[in-house]
């Protein structure tokens, strides 16, 4: 609102509130005048003092003039403010192999270290946090962050099949962790959380890694069957050596995944860190806390920007107290005064510290305690008080995204769903917004295991908005793949034609189509119903330990 529409709407409210003072003025002294000329009418008429009520209502008005003034008087300038903080760098570097998946370790390993690290975060606030993911292949899979409800979604998203490349090679991970070192000019106190089960790092280069490391082994020595279970057909079963899954984990040929302690302990000696297994007890935990409180923290100053309105809090203060002087005269007009002004003045001293701001959200701030109860991870009152703004808010599609990722986070994908299609085709939603949608539907097409569905939508978010890292990173972890196959084409070769010059049109047009399948295609052709298990060596040839 401009200055000039503020100036209009104060002047008609204050000549609207001199009328109606005028108005009771010259109300209260026509009954005043009728009770002198009629006493038989005094004890009938109610009157007041109209020297009292005059003072009343020059209080009033000017508590409204200042009220008024008090809008007029709002300045908003941008400020700035350096803060200096202290933090440590943790990576953690987690295997992500089929192995993972070994039931030695209720539900499974990977599991395990996912509870762990979930109940650790609130801990590691105020530090940056990231985290390297491998199997045959590595990649980083979540940048270095001090949001810790990012991480906590990161660590949520962990799976087996989210690294193409089958087998373990710990050795291309730590070199990426180096890489993300050397990237990052400001890592002065850098902490490394290796967390694996030890099986398959034998006959591995190691590269030499700065800073601390700290080793936590997830598995028994006795060890494990592997479950594997296709998120998209719901079917599954143990993994055997042949690449096959079997009903029973008793069977001849399934996998026994058993932790390479006396490795984990070499690899911690190796980086004079320190082995810890975490597959039951804690400890390692605890011990990760007390390491990264005795470690040289990295001092940064970070500058953060807000916009500081002042100027009107004189006006509104002055406006607040002669209101209240007008209530106490008002009292005070009243039968028994001294008695209701004592009962007055006492309440507000003693409530004074449950008055809160009027609320301006017009949802009586549904939205904000709904944001609040999200952050808190209490998703059921989250979505209750998205629903209740809703009464207020009619057609706002922000309103209906954040409903849509209370509905996500209780699992009602079906209704988060629906709730996300109709943010991404309201005409009111703005780009950013359409791409946060895009981006959520596909993790929900990813958690049904439809990957063809999830990439489409990932593909979406960034034509929306290009500079969406978050569905860059799900493309890339969507989008490894495995040669094997194609090595496997090129080996054996094509059959030939007899006769090339003279190829019929339509076998052409057929092996054209073949070639140039549709891009979503091509790139998920890896993802085919059991892939995980279909091409063993994804990652060092020399790797005949596919899980």
């Amino acid at each position: 609102m401009d200055t000039n529409t503020i100036i209009i709407y104060g002047i008609i409210t204050l000549v609207l509130g001199v009328m109606i003072s005028v108005l009771k003025l010259f109300i209260n002294h026509s009954a005043e005048k009728i009770k002198s000329d009629l006493p038989s009418l005094k004890n009938r008429i109610q009157s007041t003092n109209s020297i009292l009520l005059f003072v009343r209502s020059m209080i009033f008005l000017l508590a409204l003039f200042f009220a008024i003034e008090s809008l007029y008087k709002v300045k908003s300038v941008d400020a700035e403010t350096t803060k200096n903080f202290e933090s440590s760098d943790i990576l953690f570097v987690v295997d992500v192999s089929l192995s993972m998946n070994a039931i030695d370790v209720k539900p499974n390993r990977l599991k395990r270290f996912q509870d762990l690290s979930l109940r650790l975060l609130p801990e590691l606030k105020g530090n940056r946090i990231g985290m390297i993911v491998f199997a045959g292949q590595s990649f980083s899979y979540c940048p270095l962050t001090s949001d810790v409800t990012a991480v906590s979604d990161y660590i949520k998203s962990l799976g087996v099949e989210m690294v193409g490349a089958k087998g373990t090679n710990l050795g291309k991970a730590l070199e990426k962790v180096e890489s993300v070192r050397k990237k990052s000019k400001n890592l002065q106190s850098m902490l490394t959380v290796i967390v694996t089960d030890g099986e398959d790092h034998e006959k591995q280069t190691l590269p030499k890694l700065e800073g601390e490391v700290v080793v936590w082994g997830i598995g028994t020595e006795e060890g494990g069957p592997i479950e594997f279970r296709d998120p998209s057909t719901g079917k599954g079963g143990f993994v055997t050596y042949d690449s096959n899954l079997v009903d029973s984990p008793y069977s001849d040929n399934v996998i026994t995944s058993k932790l390479n302690a006396e490795l984990l302990y070499n690899l911690a000696d190796k980086y004079n860190g320190q082995y810890t297994n975490v597959s039951f007890y804690e400890d390692g935990a605890y011990q990760l806390l007390d390491k990264i409180d005795s470690m040289k923290k990295t001092k940064t100053e970070r500058l953060e920007r807000f916009k500081n309105e002042d100027g009107a809090h004189p006006f509104i203060l002055i406006s607040f107290f002669l209101l209240l002087l007008e209530r106490i005269l008002s009292v005070q007009m009243q039968k028994n005064p001294f008695f209701k002004s004592a009962i007055i003045i006492f309440l507000f001293f003693t409530t004074q510290n449950q008055i809160h701001a009027w609320e301006l959200d017009p949802g009586g701030n549904a939205i904000e305690r709904g944001k609040q109860a999200y952050e808190n991870q209490n998703y059921n009152e989250s979505e209750k008080e998205f629903s209740k703004a809703k009464e207020y808010i009619k057609d706002d599609p922000r309103l209906i995204y954040n409903e849509s990722t209370s509905a996500y986070q209780l699992g009602k994908f079906s209704e988060s769903k629906e709730l996300l299609e109709k943010t991404i085709n309201h005409p009111k939603a703005n780009s950013e917004l359409k791409s946060k949608a895009h981006f959520a539907l596909g993790n929900i097409y990813s958690k049904l295991g439809q990957k063809k569905e999830a990439l489409r939508s990932y593909l979406d978010s960034l034509k929306v908005n290009p500079n969406n890292q978050a569905a860059k990173k799900n493309i890339e972890h969507l989008t490894q793949k495995q040669n094997s196959k194609q090595n496997n084409h090129q080996g054996q070769g094509q059959p030939q034609n007899p006769n090339p010059s003279q190829k019929p049109k339509e076998n052409q047009k057929k092996e054209n189509e073949t070639q140039n399948p549709s891009d979503v295609d091509r790139i998920m052709e890896p993802f085919s119903n059991d892939s995980i298990l279909k091409n063993k060596r994804g990652g060092s040839f020399d790797n005949e330990k596919f899980w």
